[in-house]
């Protein structure tokens, strides 16, 4: 079970977080769908096993010298599976409300006994992680805000997007494939949904894993629903709650 963020936060470099973008999305000129306020919150299952919630949240906030938009990604296990293996993850991306580049990545996971934490900052150009290691290319996208780029794009069925996405102080690319479209009902209601897969290189998902995403067929692209097997086992995240200001839905 010590993989929650790869599969909710880093389910994400694959789209959730693997959705990732630089090459497709910077060269196409997309910025990603921001919107402050909104939370969406999903339950988490290990195989059939309820395993905990995680939560998906943008904000933003004005900063000397210009503003800022925060996405934050939290997954916790519930306090059944805390007794045999606590999970505490939270992972955080500061992007630049103009350039929407990359000011901030923190990544602080608690998994049973393991324990890490990662920050990255263009100024330094590294990854401090205990050690450190030079930093992606200015403008590369991380895992986390990839995800909202993806959001903002104009997908149909049969599509397949290139991307690169930056984590942990690599750069992890995918091609992302629109494999259909399905009706999917989860504890926040039916949605129409188009059917992501990520064919990913490297990394959890690379080679031996697999991982399907459900995102509303409209303007908004909001993750309902995410599937994936890994070596380490099978995941399910549904989406059960949305709060969007303005009052959209999903």
């Amino acid at each position: 079970m010590a993989a929650w963020y790869e599969t909710v936060g880093r389910a994400a470099p694959a789209l959730l977080a693997c959705l990732l973008a630089h090459g497709a999305a910077a060269a196409a000129g997309d910025v990603p769908l921001l919107i402050p306020g909104e939370s969406l919150e999903y339950s988490i299952r290990y195989g059939a096993i309820p395993a905990g919630h995680a939560r998906l949240t943008v904000e933003f906030h004005e900063r000397p010298g210009g503003g800022l938009y925060r996405i934050t990604s939290v997954a916790r296990s519930n306090d059944l599976v805390s007794v045999f293996f606590e999970v505490d993850d939270r992972v955080t991306a500061e992007l630049d409300a103009d350039t929407y580049h990359l000011r901030r990545f923190e990544k602080d996971l608690r998994e049973g006994p393991f324990e890490r934490h990662v920050v990255f900052t263009p100024e330094e150009r590294t990854v401090r992680d205990g050690e450190r290691r030079p930093g992606p290319e200015p403008g590369t996208p991380d895992v986390l805000s990839a995800l909202y780029y993806v959001r903002a794009r104009d997908l149909r069925v049969g599509d397949e997007v290139d991307f690169e996405a930056f984590e942990g102080g690599r750069v992890y690319r995918a091609r992302v494939k629109v494999i259909g479209e399905e009706e999917v009902t989860t504890p926040a209601g039916s949605f129409d949904c188009l059917v992501i897969e990520p064919d990913i290189e490297e990394g959890v998902f690379g080679k031996t894993g697999r991982l399907v995403m459900w995102i509303t067929n409209d303007a908004l692209k909001v993750p309902v629903l995410v599937k994936s097997s890994t070596r380490i086992g099978s995941f399910v995240a549904e989406l059960v709650g949305a709060f969007l200001p303005g009052g959209e839905t999903p």
